[in-house]
């Protein structure tokens, strides 16, 4: 077989060479694709399906233990009257049921499995609960005691419910880590049999060229004239090569880009922390608001609409995050303004909760062209950082401080944070990627090193420095300052 390869003229190895190359390379590119999409797809289900199915059941839990028992408690202790209380449980019945239901259509549940058991005990105990309310809403009369047991005993069901489905979501998490392990061996070993055949081949091709080379000198005298002529138009050739190889380096700059794209689609929920954080806490805020007595339907609303915000911009993620090395993305014109307060409505929970103040101090609204949604994970990204410095300071009055100011080429929005500056010695290196100085469970360092590809799409500039401000008081503190600087040359493209 490799007399005969040999024995071939060196056209035919040429493309021999070139047609098991790119298969092997073909057979890489699927293989990591293939990483990619299946890697994507069990996220999904893991951070979609289970999530709502524990979200549900945890409704169902707070509605029994809130909006029932307590309205029961309240009308015993003559707080409410008989018909405030039989429309609260009328209600709550509707919610439960509907959320119940909206259960049952996600979740399949198999027969003869622990998990069916629960199912069955919760049904039993649904139809005992509903007895002792339409007893109640009926002759006014109901065993509070038994009530209470019977609630408490569906909730610790409940309880499990949710436990499986947190543990179904580890397994499928390791699914997952199985597949992705076998695509990189499988394209490890593919680099590895391409490195071994192009080592061979390029063996093979160096002992052709030496018999060439022996036919060459016998020929010197012969071509020396053709060699001259050759050189007078050799600056020509190269100069045409040369642009050849910047077409090719600008493919393979292009190839770079969607294959970080790649990455960034791994750290999608390294993006989803903070909102999970920011749904967890609204949710968490219903429930002390009810306690406390304070829930009312401006407050419903409020929050309702955050939640519903922070999952639309959850979903722009990924959409945001996979358009954004396209080089057709179209730009639009939008309100830096309404950008930064969308950005800060965002995270206003986990503000108030913290006591950090977020002022936004813009003189004159200005309109840019480029990417709100990229913009607004940028500020993002810098105002959470913003939040962590402040939580690890010993500053009382914790404050975050975004101004915007215009000069003749540029706009230029600053972030400061009062939490005490940026350490000299890692200034320099917190743009790299995968640099932190958090633990692997708080950060992965790539955050910053996304916003700085942002920026630099949107052919502008980020810069860190550490700087005295007085951020709004009259005391001077030490401060670390994100530049943010947009050219204003953009906005003549529209």
């Amino acid at each position: 077989m490799i007399n005969r390869f040999i024995k071939t003229n060196f056209i035919k190895k040429t493309k021999l060479i070139i047609f098991i190359t790119a298969t092997l390379l073909l057979s890489i590119i699927f293989a990591s694709q293939y990483t990619i999409f299946s890697f994507k797809h069990d996220i999904d289900t893991l951070f979609q399906k289970r999530l709502v199915t524990s979200i549900l059941l945890s409704h169902i839990k707070d509605l029994y233990k809130t909006n029932i028992y307590e309205t029961v408690l309240q009308y015993k202790r003559k707080e409410i009257n008989y018909d405030e209380a039989k429309n609260v449980i009328k209600l709550a019945n509707i919610l439960i049921q509907k959320k119940w239901n909206e259960y049952l259509n996600i979740e399949s549940i198999k027969k003869e499995t622990f998990e069916y058991l629960i199912f069955k005990n919760i049904e039993q105990l649904k139809k005992e609960i509903d007895n002792e309310l339409n007893k109640f809403l009926t002759t006014k009369r109901i065993d509070i005691n038994k009530l209470y047991n019977e609630i408490n005993l569906i909730n610790i069901y409940l309880s499990d419910l949710i436990n499986i489905n947190l543990k179904k979501a580890i397994i499928q998490k390791n699914n997952t880590d199985r597949k992705f392990s076998f695509a990189i061996k499988a394209s490890i070993i593919s680099i590895i049999i391409v490195f071994i055949i192009t080592i061979t081949l390029l063996i093979l091709i160096i002992e052709k060229f030496k018999n060439i080379n022996l036919l060459l000198e016998r020929k010197v005298e012969e071509k020396t004239k053709e060699l001259q002529e050759i050189n007078k138009t050799l600056e020509k050739r190269i100069e045409k090569k040369l642009k050849e190889i910047r077409k090719k380096d600008k493919i393979m700059f292009q190839q770079s880009k969607l294959a970080a794209m790649g990455e960034m689609l791994q750290n999608i929920a390294h993006q989803w922390r903070q909102p999970l954080a920011n749904l967890s806490m609204i949710i968490e805020s219903f429930q002390i608001k009810n306690e406390l007595g304070k829930l009312d339907s401006k407050y419903i609303e409020t929050k309702t609409k955050e939640a519903l915000m922070i999952a639309e911009n959850m979903s722009k993620t990924i959409e945001d995050f996979r358009n954004f090395f396209k080089p057709d993305k179209i730009k639009k014109r939008f309100s830096i303004k309404q950008c930064l307060e969308k950005t800060k409505k965002l995270l206003s929970f986990i503000l108030q909760k913290n006591n950090i103040d977020l002022k936004i101090d813009i003189k004159k609204d200005i309109q840019i062209l480029g990417y709100p949604n990229e913009l607004s994970h940028v500020c993002i990204n810098i105002i959470t950082n913003a939040i962590d410095a402040l939580l690890n300071s010993k500053t009382k009055e914790k404050k975050i401080l975004i101004t915007i100011k215009e000069t003749k080429k540029d706009i230029i929005i600053s972030v400061i944070d009062n939490a005490g500056g940026i350490d000299e010695s890692i200034i320099d290196k917190i743009f790299d990627p995968y640099f932190t100085t958090k633990t692997k469970q708080q950060g992965t360092g790539i955050g910053l090193y996304m916003a700085n590809q942002i920026i630099s799409h949107m052919r502008g500039k980020i810069k860190a420095k550490n700087i005295i401000h007085k951020m709004g008081t009259d005391k001077f503190y030490k401060c670390a300052m994100f530049e943010i600087i947009l050219p204003k040359d953009n906005n003549e493209e529209l």
